[in-house]
């Protein structure tokens, strides 16, 4: 038991330096426009969905499917250009990032 509880922490050490993090990402859409998107994603789950119950599985899905039917798509932070804005997930609703241009294309 006390290997697994030294074993975990490397495991989420290793995750974040290797840029495991997915950002929602379009090319042809801003910073500002992608974050609205996501956020309306999340507003509409909030009427399907009572968040006095964790949902878990039914939320992620429901963002990934709302997402892409705007024609975003999942990418991880190494494999985004250089000049876009990123912001990680934790500080926006749900499980991924948002990024995207500072300005139109």
């Amino acid at each position: 038991m006390k290997k697994f509880l030294l074993v975990v922490p490397l495991l989420v050490l290793l995750a974040s330096l290797t840029g495991c993090t997915k950002f929602w990402y379009q090319e042809a859409k801003t910073y500002e426009e992608c974050r609205r998107d996501l956020q309306q994603c999340a507003a509409e789950m909030h009427t399907y969905s009572n968040k006095d119950i964790n949902l878990g599985v039914y939320d992620l899905s429901f963002e990934r499917s709302c997402m892409e039917q705007k024609g975003y798509r999942l990418v991880k932070e190494r494999s985004l250009p250089l000049r876009v804005r990123r912001q990680g997930p934790g500080t926006l609703p749900g499980t991924y990032g948002v990024a995207g241009h500072l300005e139109g294309p």
